[in-house]
Parts: C-alpha cells; structure tokens; sequence
C-alpha cells in the first residue's frame, strides 16, 4: 500500500514526532529537513520522498526490506529495530510500526476542517459507506476509503491521503481483532461513527456474538463528545447503550421503536421506494436503485448521517438516488437471456439471508426460476458447519429452485437444503467441493446446460473462494452460445 499525503508535506523530523518515534544515528539538520510526500508499506513502491513503514507480518518482515526501499530512492523508515542490513538512511524507530501509522494519521489531520463518519459493522461496512459518501457528496465535497484501506495498516494511511480541501469524509472500518477498531477510531476522532449490525463473522477470532459486540463499539471511544452514535436498531446486544452513552441514536429499516426508521418500503422497476422517519421528520418516497431491506437499512443510516451533518432533504434524495454498487457487491447484470446477482466479496450468515431475499424479489420481476451458487463461508468458527447448515435450510425454505454449492464447507449448505428439499434434493441440489479453476469451469458447464431464459442466478461466497471465476466463465458461454 502506498499513499501520497493529502494535506501539508512533512519532513523526516516531524514525521518523527507526530508518529512517536526517535531518529537513531546521528544526522544533520539538512538531512532530517528532507521532504516527505508519502508512505508505503511495500519496498517495491519505494520511491523517492517516501517513508518506508516497516511492518511485522505472518509471513513477511518488513525489516528486511528496509535497504530495498532506500536503494529505491525511500529518505527514511519507521521500523521497530535496526536490522543489520539497514540502508544509509534515517530510522525512525518506534514500538509498534503499526499503531506509530495510527497516531501519525490521527496527528497529521487533527486540525484538518472535515467532519469525519466512520463505519463499522460485521456485515454491510461497504455499501454504507457508499450510501453516507453518497448522500454528502450530493451537495459538498466527499472523501472515502477506497478499496481495502479498511485495516489497522490501510485506515491510517486513508486517513493520511485525505485532501485539504474535503468537507466530509468517511472511513471504513474492517476488523481481525479486538482492539482494532479502538486504534483506527483514535486516529480518525469521528463526528458520527455507524455501526451496522453485530453478525457472526470473525467468530473464529472471538468467540461470540458479545464478544463481537463489545470489539464492534469501540469504534465510540474515538467518537468526539459531542459527536452521534448510530446503531441498528433491533439489535438486543446495543439495545441499552443509550442509557450508558447519550451520543447513541438508533437507526433501522423495521424497528419501529428506531430514531430514524424506514416505513411503506416498496418495490419498483428502478429499485426501492420508502419514507423515512427522523426524529418527528418524515421524508416520503425516497428511492435507491437497489433492492433488499438490508439496502434499506444503509439508506436510512445515510439519510440520519447526512442530517446530523447538516445536509439537506434534496440533497439526501439526489445522494440516495445517486447510490451505485461497488466491485462484486449485489451487481445485477444480464448475462445471455438470465439474469446474475453477481454478490461474491463476501458472505456470512446474515448477508447470506439477505442475498436470498434479493433473489426472490429480483426473480418476481423476471418471472424465472430462482437458482443459487453457495459458496464456503470463512471465519466462522466451530459453528461453521452448523451456520452453513441453517442457510442450506434458508434458500430451500425460501422456494429456490436449484442450488449449487461450491467449496468443502459449503457442503453443509447442501446438507440442510437437502433436510427441507427431502425425496427432491437430487434434483434440486449440486456439489462442488473442489474450487479450483478447472471445478469452476465445470461448475459453469453444468450451470449453463441447465439455466432457462428468464431465470435468475445468485452467486454468493467468501471472498476466499473467488466465485467470480464461475460468473466469468458462464459469460463465455454465453457469448460462445453454448
């Protein structure tokens, strides 16, 4: 990762101050003035005026690679030791190269005039985000993590990136562990932080949705006093923070007890339509192009960032409106004469629902059948089998037609869609456990020879599995004719 600093550009010796550091060696004034522009954490993206950030990984140490970022024209490193092969450039030596990235970012932008969001959430994090950006670009100037800069690495340095001029801002905030999101809301001190919803992804890491819950509200230790907490609503498990944490408001697409809530929501040609109450304010006949009550549910968490920060009715309706899907998220395209939800960067259990229900309705317009590729839902834990089991149940339930799974977890999807399916699961079921890039084709094959115009085809896994590769190959068949 490397980004070029949005704001001032520093030298080598207030980049040491403001990440906590101490130069080792002796340097002269000349040199520890030398400019900074940007910082990188891949030696290969050395360049020259860049700050090499030397990072501990799995796998890769950083530290080894501190003489490659020099010879690549870097003028000085933030490393945790002096390896012995360091190049002939000024060391900033801290305890922690990561967290040294978040107090650099959260000094470099202390003074900086934007109103920051920041969101969190086990599932959602990324459509959110696209609908709060959305709504505050409608009428003023908008910046917004970009890609995966969603990491205790890649917030900071979003965070650095961000441009002088930008009235709003709004950072994504991933999680591995607890504790990550308190070091990524301390660097960015938000006005509102969101959290979307407590789930079960990265129960392998901590054990419980409680567990999740608690790592999930750090993000309010960040949060500037008399900023605005926003939760889901109807969450038992952040139901009673506002009576610990004053700044909490409740946002939700049907809790009727939720400060801000979504009412008549209905499906159109375009999308979705819905009113949404404020706080005693009601906003009729808002639309965004996509459907699902999880779609809604961001949509109304944009609707109250955007009157916190002072945004007009107008300009939230042109945001809402505005509103399109990033990369693999619920990207609904023709593909021949069926149609494919395309909603593969991610999966767990509740986004999982929440793409079924998408189906349903996407397949009432076309009037089609509705099939499914599953895929393995990763870092879920010991209950992994048992989760992937009840959505097996959920899609069967639910009336799809034809369900194919792909992945050796996603086999227990097969497992619990078979229970409801009962003398009809053999025909209504296919196993794929092998997703290799040969399996993918045939997978594809299979799907072509069976799919119908008209039909409609979900294709939902862990980023993991990389179930575009099916997706791909369908559309060459497709265009082939086969």
């Amino acid at each position: 990762m490397k980004v070029d600093f949005g704001r001032k550009i520093l030298n080598i010796k207030e980049l040491a101050v403001m990440c906590g550091g101490k130069i080792a060696g002796e340097w002269d004034e000349e040199s520890l003035t030398t400019p900074v522009c940007s910082v990188c954490t891949d030696s290969r993206e050395a360049s020259v005026g860049t700050c090499f950030a030397a990072i501990r990984g799995a796998k890769v140490d950083g530290h080894d690679y501190i003489a490659r970022a020099g010879a690549g024209g870097c003028v000085c490193a933030i490393a945790e030791r002096i390896p012995e092969n360091a190049a002939a450039l000024p060391l900033i030596v801290v305890e922690d190269t990561v967290k040294a990235l978040g107090r650099l970012a959260g000094e470099y932008t202390r003074d900086s005039r934007a109103k920051k969001v920041a969101v969190t959430g086990s599932v959602g994090k990324t459509t959110t985000k696209e609908f709060i950006a959305a709504v505050l670009g409608a009428s003023r100037k908008v910046y917004r993590t970009e890609g995966n800069f969603n990491s205790v690495i890649g917030m900071p340095l979003s965070l650095l990136a961000m441009p002088e001029d930008a009235e709003f801002a709004v950072f994504e905030m991933g999680m591995g562990a607890a504790g990550d999101v308190r070091q990524m809301t301390l660097a960015a001190r938000p006005d509102v932080a969101v959290i979307t919803n407590i789930g079960t992804a990265h129960m392998e890491f901590l054990g419980s949705r409680e567990n999740i819950a608690k790592a999930k509200l750090e993000i309010a230790e960040g949060l500037k006093p008399d900023g605005v907490l926003l939760l889901c609503g109807g969450e038992p498990l952040l139901s009673g923070v506002y009576k610990t944490d004053k700044r909490a408001r409740y946002f939700s697409a049907d809790d009727l007890t939720a400060d801000y809530r979504a009412s008549c929501i209905r499906n159109d040609t375009a999308g979705t339509v819905f009113d949404a109450y404020c706080r005693g304010r009601v906003i009729c006949d808002l639309e965004i192009p996509v459907i699902g009550k999880h779609n809604v549910a961001a949509a109304i968490s944009a609707v109250a960032v955007g009157l916190t920060l002072g945004i007009d009715e107008e300009a939230i309706r042109r945001g809402l409106a505005a509103y399109h899907t990033v990369g693999l998220r619920q990207n609904i395209m023709a593909v021949g004469k069926y149609t494919v939800i395309a909603d593969c960067y991610n999966a767990s259990p509740e986004s999982m629902r929440a793409a079924c229900d998408v189906l349903g309705a996407v397949a009432g317009r076309t009037g089609g059948r509705r099939l499914a590729l599953l895929g393995d839902m990763l870092e879920l834990g010991e209950q992994s089998p048992e989760f992937h089991r009840t959505i097996g149940e959920y899609f069967a339930r639910s009336g799809v037609d034809r369900i194919f799974t792909f992945g050796r977890r996603a086999e227990a999807i097969a497992d619990g869609a078979a229970v409801i399916y009962a003398d009809f699961a053999k025909d209504k079921i296919l196993r794929q456990p092998d997703i290799s890039n040969e399996n993918a084709e045939l997978l594809a094959k299979r799907i072509n020879d069976e799919i119908k115009a008209g039909d409609v085809l979900l294709v939902k896994a862990s980023r993991g599995v990389a179930a575009e590769r099916v997706i791909e190959a369908l559309r060459r068949l497709a265009v082939c004719g086969n």
